[in-house]
């Protein structure tokens, strides 16, 4: 058996070799305080790679990238970087889930202060070999459940089931050296970004004499919207509209975007829809699954059914 103050300890260890996988979160989103808009998650899924000891290579299933190549001679110290788990008092909401908070900075404050509910017990994970423990921490008022690699020294899941909040690893490697091309902005990164650029011109161009399918009926009224493209995809009718972003009437949602994706395809939530702390309400017609997402507050049932109903026929 191994007690949680030494999983603490092997977490502390800095990871020795490059590690591989796939990191995925799970976090709620935020309601009126009535359960309304009804519970979503936002889930979020990335491929990573990191070189020891700040090389990091990130690109997300919605095709964004993120590339941290450090540079010893540029100044920055070790607490420049991701200090392990951390927990603002706004959790579950404002927090950055990813695969640094799990893998580099040690424990972090969050599991320094934590004490275990009971004896860690032995479990697989993706079929690598763990310790499960139920901690307790100052940070949060409810149990957090982590799962540390026996090997490695990272934390392969970490858990709040009452909030809805998870993060894990999975389908891990550590090859022996990754080269420096995989930390570089090379031509197949900008390759798939400018076949990105490419999708959301066209979508935009093919709009640009068309009505938008963008609701009649608003709160406040559109006379401040000017409804705009901002990606999609012409071959599967992928549609993400800005309808406003400033200007919005006094006791209004702050922003709007509007999304229209083909039904059981993957939520599409660019930039700041994929944030918690937004408001987002769901429907499907006949034809497609729909997504409003809202900055300030989320629209009454009323307001909503309203909205539905103004929508232009498919």
């Amino acid at each position: 058996m191994v007690s949680w103050t030494e999983l603490r300890d092997l977490l502390g260890r800095a990871p020795e070799l490059p590690v591989v996988g796939r990191h995925t979160s799970v976090r709620p989103r935020r309601d009126n305080g009535q359960n309304w808009p009804p519970p979503s998650p936002v889930r979020l899924s990335a491929r990573f790679a990191h070189r020891p000891p700040h090389d990091w290579f990130v690109e997300y299933d919605n095709g964004d990238v993120s590339i941290d190549a450090w540079d010893p001679e540029d100044g920055r110290r070790a607490e420049d970087f991701p200090a392990g788990l951390d927990f603002g008092p706004e959790f579950p909401w404002d927090l950055d889930p990813s695969p640094y908070r799990l893998i580099t900075g040690g424990p972090g404050p969050v599991l320094a202060e934590a004490t275990a509910v009971a004896e860690p017990t032995p479990v697989r994970h993706d079929g690598r070999d763990a310790w499960a423990v139920i901690l307790r921490t100052p940070s949060l008022a409810c149990p957090l459940r982590v799962v540390v690699d026996a090997g490695a020294g990272i934390l392969l899941a970490v858990e709040v089931e009452e909030a809805g909040y998870r993060e894990e690893l999975t389908e891990l490697d550590f090859p022996a050296e990754l080269p420096d091309s995989r930390f570089q902005w090379n031509n197949a990164v900008e390759a798939a970004e400018e076949a990105h650029r490419r999708r959301r011109d066209e979508v935009a161009a093919y709009y640009d004499q068309r009505p938008l399918p963008v609701p009649a009926f608003w709160p406040g009224g559109l006379d401040h919207a000017e409804p705009g493209v901002f990606d999609g995809d012409l071959a599967t009718g992928l549609l993400a509209i800005d309808l406003y972003n400033d200007d919005a009437p006094d006791d209004t949602p702050t922003m709007a975007t509007l999304i229209r994706q083909r039904p059981n395809t993957p939520l599409f939530e660019p930039g700041w829809v994929s944030d918690p702390q937004a408001f987002v309400h769901h429907w499907q017609d006949g034809t497609w699954q729909w997504t409003l997402a809202l900055w300030g507050r989320p629209l009454s049932p009323d307001e909503l059914d309203r909205v539905i109903d103004s929508m232009p026929a498919n």
